[in-house]
């Protein structure tokens, strides 16, 4: 049930025929408890269909993968990998590589889902098998320190709020649910022209064909701040996706070992920008249909990283990009009453 790893992570080789239905790979690190907790919301679907759990111990000190042993020894759907430490993209990329499932989901080992997720999963993806990958809904944890946000995709991920989000050619469909949650709404269709205004989605509810993951690339292993969206802009050109509003993970927000808290605040539009320009370069005939799109969204991204650069000692690079948004007639007045600002702030 141990597999020890001591080759460096290659890229994701091809799309292998799947012989099991879901592979849920978790990465963790030193998260013993958490990811006991997350590993058991999966065995607790009661779910038919063949289902493995592939946990990626990432160089932990806390006899993570003793602990998985101990408690999971005979059951033969859940494995361990232990590597050196190498982060959470590098890990993610190594459980894939071992993976069998036509359907992948990337659980965050502090998060967990609820009963019947995949019955309502498998409904779906019955229903519409066009679709390239499902988000499901979800919220947080009670904390002392973090509100609670009980829809923590659509009402915390930024893209969903960005005007632009409505150009994306999305369909509204109304569903009777197997599950407790009886209705919900499926939101399907082209998820690009909104994914690249801002990130959308969040790992642990997302559940992404096998063939998507290997069209769309492995994940950039030297990224530390939003990684997630990077792969996710990636994902959405392979083809049609969805979100369904049913209440199927729980997020366990405001932990001090969250890389989330250590971003500083030029973190997003510094990745924005890159993100719309790798996408360029590396899928050029699909970015062609979206070039207006594409444009827009890479004068929104740089005028935003200017804006965030005048309040540090990058001001020179800041008025460059200021400039460029003066060229491209992109918020022309904005940004000549920054630059006219800009030595003063």
């Amino acid at each position: 049930m141990t597999t020890h790893m001591t080759s460096e992570p290659t890229a994701v080789e091809s799309a292998e025929a799947p012989s099991c239905w879901l592979s849920v790979i978790i990465p963790t690190h030193n998260r013993r408890e958490l990811t006991l907790r997350a590993v058991n919301s999966i065995l607790e679907q009661h779910h038919p269909r063949r289902i493995e759990i592939i946990v990626v111990d990432d160089g932990s000190t806390d006899g993570l993968a003793d602990a998985i042993h101990q408690r999971y020894a005979a059951n033969d759907s859940v494995r361990v990998i232990t590597t050196a430490r190498e982060y959470t993209n590098a890990a993610r990329n190594t459980g894939f590589r071992a993976s069998c499932g036509e359907l992948v989901c990337f659980l965050d080992s502090d998060d967990l889902w609820l009963a019947h997720t995949l019955t309502v999963v498998e409904q779906i993806f019955a229903e519409h098998p066009e679709l390239a990958f499902l988000s499901v809904e979800g919220s947080t944890l009670p904390s002392p320190t973090h509100p609670l946000i009980s829809r923590v995709v659509s009402e915390d991920a930024p893209g969903w709020s960005h005007a632009g989000f409505h150009s994306a050619p999305l369909v509204h469909r109304s569903l009777t649910l197997d599950g407790p949650q009886r209705h919900a709404t499926l939101l399907y269709g082209d998820y690009f022209p909104a994914i690249i205004r801002g990130d959308l989605f969040l790992l642990s509810g997302l559940i992404i064909r096998r063939d998507a993951i290997v069209r769309a690339g492995p994940f950039t292993e030297h990224f530390r701040f939003y990684n997630d969206w990077e792969f996710f802009a990636r994902m959405c050109l392979q083809g049609v996706g969805g979100y369904i509003d049913y209440d199927g993970f729980r997020r366990d927000a405001g932990r001090g070992d969250q890389i989330s808290r250590a971003r500083p605040a030029t973190a997003m539009p510094r990745r924005h920008v890159y993100i719309l320009r790798t996408l360029a370069r590396r899928f050029p005939a699909r970015l062609a249909a979206y070039a207006n799109l594409h444009k827009d969204a890479l004068n929104d991204a740089q005028y935003w990283m200017a804006r965030c650069l005048l309040h540090t000692h990058h001001r020179r690079f800041a008025k460059r990009l200021l400039m460029h948004c003066v060229r491209q007639r992109y918020k022309v007045a904005r940004s000549l009453a920054l630059l006219a600002v800009a030595d003063f702030i």
